[in-house]
Parts: C-alpha cells; sequence; structure tokens
C-alpha cells in the first residue's frame, strides 16, 4: 500500500465520519451524543431533540416520596404499561400509562384539577416516560407537576409498601 491509498484512505474515513455526524445531528430521530448519566442527579437519559428530560421537577429522595405517598399529598400516577402497573404499583398510585395517553387524557382533564399537585412515575432511573408525560401535563396547563426519578424500581428497592391488582 502506498502513501497516496494511506491518505486516500484517511481521507475518505474523516469524510464519512464528518457526513454521518451532520446525519445525526439534522436527523429527527438522530441519537443523542450527550446526556445526563449520573444517577445521583436523576433520570440517567441521553439529551432529546424534544428535551424531555427537565431535572427541576425531579424528586430524587426516595424518603420524600414514601412521605407523600403516606401523605397524600400529590396524586400519583404510575406511567408504566397497565399489565406492568397490576402487577405492582406504588399505593394509591392511578395507571395513567404512556402509551394510552391519547385516549386518557380528557378523561383525566375533566377529573382532576389543573390545579392539583402531581406526582408521575415510571420504572426506574433509566425510564424517560415519566418526564414526558410530565411535559405532556404541563404543556396542557397542569401547574404542579413533579416526577419521582428513581421510579418504581428505587420505591421496590427500598422495601416499601407495595400494591398489586388482580386485572
Amino acid at each position: 500500500m502506498t502513501r497516496k491509498d494511506l491518505t486516500g484512505i484517511f481521507f475518505l474515513f474523516f469524510f464519512s465520519l464528518v457526513m454521518a455526524f451532520l446525519y445525526n445531528h439534522f436527523s429527527a430521530s438522530g441519537l443523542a451524543l450527550y446526556g445526563q448519566w449520573k444517577t445521583s442527579k436523576g433520570v440517567v437519559s441521553a439529551l432529546s431533540k424534544t428535551g424531555d428530560i427537565n431535572p427541576d421537577i425531579q424528586i430524587n429522595n426516595p424518603e420524600l416520596i414514601k412521605q407523600i405517598v403516606q401523605d397524600k399529598t400529590r396524586i400519583v400516577l404510575d406511567v408504566r404499561p397497565r399489565e406492568v402497573y397490576n402487577q405492582g404499583h406504588l399505593p394509591g398510585a392511578l395507571s395513567f400509562p404512556l402509551i394510552e395517553f391519547d385516549q386518557q387524557v380528557f378523561q383525566m382533564l375533566d377529573s382532576i384539577n389543573k390545579q392539583e399537585p402531581l406526582l408521575v412515575y415510571c420504572s426506574s432511573i433509566e425510564c424517560t416516560d415519566s418526564h414526558t408525560v410530565a411535559q405532556r401535563l404541563t404543556n396542557l396547563g397542569y401547574v404542579n407537576v413533579m416526577v419521582f426519578s428513581g421510579g418504581f424500581r428505587q420505591w421496590q428497592e427500598k422495601g416499601y409498601e407495595i400494591k398489586k391488582n388482580d386485572g
């Protein structure tokens, strides 16, 4: 292989790499190349182009969440699929799956005042569904929406009470 061949290979590789990054940057479905990966700071996620992760609305303290659930100071929404919710959820939590958001939102708008404090959670610190629902609710005018960043997994790991549904 000659020096000219190596230069050509390097040029093609560099050009391909630049084009890939440009395509990824401008594509609506591009992959995030940076994000929030420290579990101590809340939900672990790549930053999305839609900006679903808002660290300002996260509650990272499971003891505080336990107190909120016990005192019923917030309406708690479980956004995991209904089948998963039925297998175990936080006491008093309502099933409000992200996948059914569009079908359930009008019922929610009729039954929950937009001033009510809400707490949204999903499966774990790696799950962003709770942030997606929280953002959608905020966009609909709900003014006090928080996210339990540790989600059901952290609740379960702490050994807190879990409720189950038969169907």
